[in-house]
């Protein structure tokens, strides 16, 4: 067994890339860290910048482990990492289509380039770009790859860094780079060349001494050019510290942490001060999940909820949210126990689904803090509420399964499943009500049946549906614990769905693509569950009275 696992971590290890090139170690690259650029619309430190650009080329922003900042220099003063294995390529066609092993993780600029498959390719996904065709994945992944190259190359000529500010008051203009500051005095642009030339030569020569005095040098020629267009400070330092303290990956173990303190002081349910430290440590993972929300929504100046990455993020916040106000209106582990392992699923899944985490501007339709902390904010915390009653709808199911006797517990979790979906189904009302309002604002008609709207409103008469049944009893505590677990679906297809699978309609900036396995993957495990416990349920519930004992009874 300990061979096994021996070799194992042996075959993870050497599949890692490993870099010919030696990076700079002697050098502490906080002296530029904070040098402000204007990158995708948006302002952010040169500290994000190296990060998203080594995360687009390789798959990492910390990219072995090293700091981005080392790499970005590194590429240029440096062609031999033309060499080098960066591009990371996961898509099993194009490897194909490149004609590479199917187990390679990284290629490099060179064999990307003059590969003929890829040479072949570029031009006619080209014209169809130029035309407005729809690209098929294939053709997406070489479009993608493609302006990965085109980064690359211009971070090596040194062109991707926007850091001069032009002259004027323009807030949109675009920002210049040391070798192209047109518009200032040949002194000016002289003394910025030097400064740069002279922080690279120190690069080149590993000196840690000479790139602090030069680095810092630069950045203070950059502050003085156009003070008026200088991004404040603190934002440039709140979004360095959101970088570096990984508030979300804190945040999720500290949720597992409590989910395994949680099912102990379930064991030992004499011992209160198990759980309490299960709910102060639950506490301390919501409170950096909230501090990267606040954080996010500083930096961004809006709240964070504008993209898949940023709904998922605050969807596990709502979830914990929601549980710590039933545990202390109920005093039960449960809530606990299922909102903890619910809450590290949300931010694992963030990470590891193609969503893009990057903090990107606002696009036109939803420049609007109002509705977007109004309508936007209230949907998203249905969502939570009703993954919640999908969590303690699982724990109902189980029960069914192992304890089928055990009517108190069976009674005791359906309540508790229909007050989460009361608390859903009010907020999903209300934020389509406002979706409608907003929609009338920016588009001129309340309803459209635009497809985002109309799977907002089948979830919606979906729940009441679940709502109505449970209220006549026409479906019992298994039956509402089944529609909770289904129920969900529909809310997996308005949030998910309509974005990542049909990808049209007027709320075009959620789209996008990839993922759809762990979906299909989710949705067949879950009907092997339900078709098990189904199955448990109708095996030992008792027989039916007969109908005249029935009629009596009634």
């Amino acid at each position: 067994m300990m061979r096994r696992l021996f070799l194992l971590i042996f075959a993870i290890i050497t599949s890692l890339p490993v870099c010919a090139v030696e990076l700079p170690n002697n050098i502490d690259f906080d002296a530029v860290r904070d040098i402000p650029i204007l990158e995708g619309g948006r302002h952010k430190p040169l500290d994000t910048f190296a990060g998203e650009a080594m995360r687009e080329i390789t798959g990492r922003w910390n990219f072995n482990k090293q700091d981005p900042l080392a790499y970005l220099f590194s590429f240029m003063i440096s062609d031999e990492w033309l060499q080098e294995p960066l591009f990371r390529i996961d898509y099993l066609p194009l490897k194909e289509v490149l004609g590479v092993d199917s187990s390679a993780k990284h290629l490099s600029y060179n064999q990307i380039i003059s590969n003929p498959g890829f040479k072949e390719l570029i031009p006619q996904v080209s014209q169809k770009i130029e035309h407005g065709a729809k690209l098929n994945r294939l053709e997406n992944e070489i479009a993608t790859l493609y302006h990965k190259l085109i980064l690359f190359q211009e971070v090596q000529s040194g062109e991707a860094l926007t850091i001069v500010p032009p002259q004027g008051d323009d807030q949109e203009a675009a920002w210049l780079t040391i070798n192209h500051a047109h518009g200032y005095s040949e002194e000016i642009q002289q003394s910025l060349q030097d400064a740069f030339t002279n922080l690279l030569a120190a690069v080149k020569a590993n000196s840690g001494a000479n790139f602090n005095n030069y680095g810092e040098s630069l950045k203070q020629q950059l502050a003085q050019l156009n003070p008026t267009l200088y991004p404040p400070m603190i934002d440039v330092a709140r979004e360095i510290s959101y970088n570096h303290t990984r508030p979300f990956l804190r945040s999720w173990i500290f949720y597992l942490l409590s989910f395994l303190l949680f099912l102990f002081a379930l064991y030992f349910k004499t011992n209160s001060k198990l759980y309490w430290t299960a709910m102060a440590v639950i506490s301390i993972g919501f409170a950096y999940n909230t501090w990267g929300l606040i954080l996010r929504s500083l930096v961004s100046h809006r709240p964070p909820v504008s993209n898949m990455y940023e709904s998922v993020i605050f969807v596990g916040w709502g979830i914990i949210l929601f549980a710590l106000i039933f545990e202390f209106v109920y005093r039960e582990r449960w809530f606990g126990v299922s909102a903890s392992i619910l809450g590290v699923g949300m931010l694992v899944l963030a990470d590891i689904l193609p969503f893009d985490p990057n903090i990107e501007p606002l696009v036109p339709v939803l420049r609007s803090n109002y509705w977007l902390i109004i309508h936007v904010l209230t949907i998203t915390l249905s969502y939570s509420a009703f993954a919640l009653a999908m969590g303690m709808a699982h724990i109902n199911l189980g029960i069914y399964f192992y304890l089928p006797k055990r009517r108190d517990l069976l009674a005791k979790f359906s309540l508790f499943t229909y007050r989460v979906l009361q608390v859903g189904t009010v907020l999903l009302a209300a934020g389509t009500i406002l979706g409608g309002v907003w929609a009338a604002e920016s588009w001129g008609r309340f309803w459209g049946w635009d497809p985002k709207e109309t799977w907002a409103l089948i979830s919606l008469l979906g729940y009441m549906a679940i709502l109505h049944a449970r209220h006549t009893n026409w479906i019992a505590d298994f039956g509402t614990a089944v529609c909770s677990v289904i129920g969900f679906w529909l809310i997996l297809m308005t949030w998910y769905g309509v974005n990542f699978v049909l990808a049209t309609g007027l709320h075009s900036y959620g789209f996008g693509s990839g993922g759809g396995k762990y979906i299909i993957g989710y949705l067949l495990l879950e009907t092997l569950f339900l078709v098990g416990v189904a199955y448990k349920y109708n095996m030992s519930s008792p027989p039916a009275p007969p109908a005249q004992v029935q009629e009596e009874n009634a």
